[in-house]
């Protein structure tokens, strides 16, 4: 056992030393770039085909809408009572996600289908529907939606047109701005011209803080100021935006200057103490040097059981030591961490909304140290 364990210590601490004298990331890791994202088109149509699970004579605004597209085609509707009788259609709601790079024209996307007040989509078919931006600022039309609905799960009121969206237009991403437009958004610094062209740098959130804001200025402008020929190349404004120069002489190929960017090593720092809490997932996930004030924590109804046989095991019925709470009992070298008070929590058998509760209990007494994150 000792001469197995002792090379895998050598081997982990070896590993350590080099990892705190080597870049572990890239600057395109833990950002992306203004202005590049997903986009949502929206649209309002009516879906055909149902098996009398449509939104019926009742729901007036599918009556409309029905008794507007007969008109369309020349078919007369003089009241809704018309077409009150159409079990089999329904309107609904419908997206297509633009993905972070734009798409062209001619293209291609899924359409995620949403019912208004029908009972089910399936069996269903979405009729020609205009794809407009979520934006109302934005008038211009991108293209139409239409196509056999896939059901998946067993929610019967959302589906999927695969490739049901067909692009009219191109949507583009600009991720280059002038520094006139940035001077706009608030960004002011001497270091920004108005006539000089920018990228900005958005730090992704689990990482977004202002020590890592400048670590990334820092790595940029240390490894491209020299091939822009400028003293400073990048410049973090706050703890989340990195603002980047592109040299006139890269005006013509932003791309490659935007590659040299994202490829620049950085060297991370350690985690920033972090709590992030999901409920929907039921999971807590800590960071960092989570540190605790110290501190005893107990849950009343809540038991841990300690079982204690005897060294030679031949007592069929152990003796039971019984508690009802856990202090938190750590070397005198380190304060007590979050992950000590969730396995002392783990004992006690406590629920995850308790164990949220406490933890935000002792973060609002100033006792954990750390921020704490929600997701889900």
């Amino acid at each position: 056992m000792l001469r197995t364990s002792a090379p895998a210590i050598v081997l982990l601490l070896l590993a350590a030393s080099a990892r705190a004298q080597i870049p572990t990331a890239r600057v395109g890791d833990v950002t992306h770039l203004q202005g590049q994202g997903p986009n949502v088109l929206v649209g309002y149509g009516l879906v055909t085909g149902l098996d009398k699970t449509g939104d019926g004579g009742k729901y007036l605004p599918t009556m409309r809408a029905l008794a507007a597209m007969m008109a369309r085609f020349g078919e007369t509707v003089e009241s809704l009572q018309d077409v009150q009788a159409a079990k089999n259609v329904a309107i609904v709601s419908i997206e297509v996600v633009i993905p972070d790079h734009g798409v062209r024209e001619g293209e291609r996307l899924d359409v995620s289908v949403s019912a208004m007040a029908a009972k089910s989509l399936k069996g269903g078919r979405l009729l020609s529907t205009p794809l407009v931006y979520h934006d109302r600022n934005v008038k211009d039309l991108f293209g139409f939606a239409q196509g056999s609905i896939t059901i998946e799960g067993e929610i019967e009121t959302s589906g999927t047109v695969r490739g049901g969206a067909r692009m009219d237009r191109d949507v583009l991403i600009n991720v280059v701005a002038d520094g006139r437009d940035l001077l706009a958004t608030g960004f002011e610094n001497p270091w920004i011209e108005g006539n000089a062209t920018y990228v900005t740098l958005v730090l992704d959130d689990a990482h977004a803080g202002w020590s890592m804001a400048a670590a990334v200025a820092q790595a940029v402008d240390k490894e491209l100021s020299t091939s822009a020929a400028v003293d400073r190349v990048a410049l973090a404004m706050d703890s989340k935006n990195i603002v980047v120069l592109l040299p006139e002489h890269q005006r013509g190929d932003a791309a490659s200057w935007i590659r040299d960017v994202q490829r620049t090593p950085l060297l991370m720092e350690s985690n920033e103490a972090r709590v992030t809490i999901n409920r929907r997932t039921g999971t807590i996930v800590v960071t960092g040097d989570t540190r605790l004030s110290p501190v005893i924590v107990s849950q009343l109804g809540m038991t841990v059981t300690v079982v204690n046989p005897r060294p030679d095991g031949t007592v069929p019925v152990p003796a039971v030591e019984e508690h009802d709470f856990v202090a938190l009992d750590v070397e005198e070298a380190r304060l007590a961490n979050v992950n000590d008070l969730l396995e002392a929590l783990n004992q006690l058998k406590v629920p995850f909304k308790d164990r949220v509760a406490i933890l935000e209990q002792i973060h609002r007494a100033g006792k954990l140290h750390a921020r704490i994150l929600y997701e889900g």
